[in-house]
C-alpha cells in the first residue's frame, strides 16, 4: 500500500511599520508631507548583532532617529544603512545596495520612520527632517522667485531671489541633481522634482 501526503507550508514574515506602498517621485507633486523631526524606530528582527555591528547601529544609525531611515544586514554581519532619505521605500533601496557591498542576501533590520506615518498617495512626497524645516520656514528675505527640488534619496536644494519663476525652478532642479547619489550603480533612478514651495 503507497500512501502520499502532501505538506504544505507557509512562511510569513514580519512586517514593520504601516504598510507601504511603492510611490515614485514624479511630478506635478500636489502636496508634501511633513512631520514631527525625531523618528520612531521599528525594528524588523531580533538578531542580536555582533558588538561592532551594535555599536554602528546605535551610535550611526540610531543618532538621533533622523527619518527615513533604514538598516540591512547580511547573514554575516555585513551592513548598510541610511538615514535622511525622503521616502521610507528610498531608505529601503538604499539600505540594500550599501549592505549588498559588504555581501550578499541582505535583509532591513530595522527602519526609522517619522511619528505618524502614513503611506504616501500619487502626487505627494515626503521630506526628512532637515530639508521639512526650509520647506516649512522659508527666510522672509528669500525674494519671490524662489523653489526647491527635492529626490528620494535626501538630495534636495533651494534657491532664492531669481527674475523669474522659470529661472528659479531651472536653478533648484540642476543644483538637487548635483546631490542625487551616483556611487551606487544598481539603484534604481531617483530624480529630482520641483515641490510647490511655500
Amino acid at each position: 500500500m503507497i500512501v502520499e501526503f502532501v505538506i504544505a507550508a507557509t512562511l510569513t514574515l514580519p512586517t514593520m511599520g504601516p504598510s507601504v506602498t511603492q510611490v515614485e517621485f514624479r511630478e506635478p507633486i500636489r502636496e508634501v508631507v511633513t512631520y514631527p523631526p525625531v523618528g520612531v524606530l521599528e525594528q524588523a528582527s531580533g538578531l542580536r548583532l555582533p558588538d561592532e555591528v551594535r555599536s554602528v547601529f546605535e551610535e550611526d544609525f540610531l543618532e538621533g532617529h533622523v527619518y527615513f531611515g533604514a538598516f540591512a544586514i547580511t547573514k554575516e554581519f555585513g551592513y548598510g544603512y541610511v538615514t535622511g532619505a525622503n521616502s521610507i521605500e528610498a531608505a529601503r533601496d538604499i539600505a540594500i545596495e550599501e549592505c549588498l557591498k559588504q555581501g550578499a542576501g541582505c535583509l532591513i533590520f530595522a527602519e526609522l520612520y517619522p511619528e505618524g506615518y502614513v503611506p504616501l498617495e500619487d502626487g505627494q512626497v515626503s521630506l526628512a527632517p532637515e530639508a521639512a524645516a526650509y520647506f516649512n520656514n522659508p527666510g522672509a528675505d528669500w525674494g519671490t522667485y524662489r523653489a526647491m527640488a527635492v529626490s528620494e534619496d535626501g538630495a534636495y536644494a533651494i534657491v532664492w531671489d531669481y527674475e523669474t519663476p522659470a529661472a528659479a525652478a531651472a536653478a533648484a532642479l540642476a543644483d538637487c541633481e548635483e546631490y542625487v547619489i551616483t556611487n551606487l550603480p544598481n539603484l534604481r533612478s531617483m530624480p529630482c522634482v520641483l515641490i510647490p514651495f511655500k
